[in-house]
């Protein structure tokens, strides 16, 4: 069995065991964000790892040795873009994007917004405001639209080079490298958070990321990631390791320009499709200046 396929079934395995034991009333009831993070992650990993799985099959004559199935996840890729740009869309109509803070009131996701309050992304919207009118754009909101477009598509043609060379853990790697980062940013900003730098990594724009869980977290998930690149593809153990700290350091970027994306909007998630995360964009946001530079340089060298 490849080594790519036992990674998925572990990864599987290991989500379905941390939301079981979540899912305990007594850890359930302690940890409620904690399991609602782990039950989206183990919806959107049961996607990922089907459509992955599947578009690896190939086709069973001998005379042609294509995939057939791999639509599927490139379908799988289109779909997020889709969603993505549908949360972009719902922010810059007024309207929308009213109902949008309105519904993160409603979940205890966002503090409520006093009736004499105004936020300069004009969230208090006239009733007979029509429901086509958009806010003005400015340059934030090109750029954070053109990376999240480039994003889909770099991640459509990883998916055709690493299946045209047979390197089909390359994408899981680029993938779980980004996210290795969210999560261990996450830990040591709770563990180690402001215990040597007063001031945050960004206060204007995100004021809960401390310096110490970008600098050690960064470091722990490239360590990690270099693992995984080193088992899952054919790389050397200095690429590996390269490859995932630049992964981390633009997931932080990519994090930040996300955030800086929403706080234009006055939000604090784009969504709330994937519960316990936010919406698609709150997903992705790691991956947005990583994963198309790591392509380019993979279409080039790879």
């Amino acid at each position: 069995m490849a080594t790519d396929t036992w990674f998925v079934i572990g990864l599987m395995l290991t989500v379905s065991v941390v939301w079981g034991v979540l899912a305990l009333p007594r850890l359930r009831t302690r940890l409620p964000k904690i399991y609602l993070i782990a039950r989206s992650w183990w919806f959107m990993l049961v996607a990922l790892c089907l459509c992955y799985s599947i578009a690896k099959l190939e086709n069973p004559s001998q005379y042609d040795q294509s995939y057939p199935y791999q639509w599927l996840l490139i379908a799988f890729f289109i779909l997020i873009g889709l969603r993505g740009g549908y949360e972009l869309k719902r922010l810059w109509c007024l309207n929308g994007k009213a109902g949008l803070i309105r519904k993160l009131e409603a979940r205890g996701l966002q503090p409520i917004t006093s009736t004499h309050e105004k936020h300069s992304a004009d969230i208090s919207v006239p009733i007979s405001t029509p429901v086509s009118a958009s806010a003005h754009l400015n340059a934030l909101d090109v750029v954070f639209s053109t990376v999240f477009i480039l994003l889909i598509i770099s991640l459509i043609t990883l998916q055709q080079l690493t299946w045209q060379r047979e390197q089909y853990g390359v994408l899981l790697f680029v993938l779980f490298a980004s996210q290795f980062n969210d999560i261990a940013q996450y830990l040591c900003g709770r563990l180690l958070g402001h215990k040597w730098f007063k001031r945050g990594l960004a206060p204007t724009i995100s004021p809960n990321k401390s310096i110490e869980g970008a600098i050690f977290g960064s470091l722990c998930a490239a360590i990690l990631a270099s693992l995984l690149g080193v088992w899952l593809t054919s790389f050397s153990w200095w690429v590996c390791l390269l490859a995932a700290y630049s992964l981390a350091v633009s997931g932080i970027v990519g994090d930040l320009l996300e955030s800086a994306f929403k706080r234009q909007h006055g939000v604090k998630d784009t969504g709330t499709m994937l519960a316990g995360h936010g919406g698609v964009l709150d997903r992705v946001d790691s991956l947005l200046i990583g994963v198309p530079v790591f392509t380019l340089l993979y279409w080039l060298f790879g």
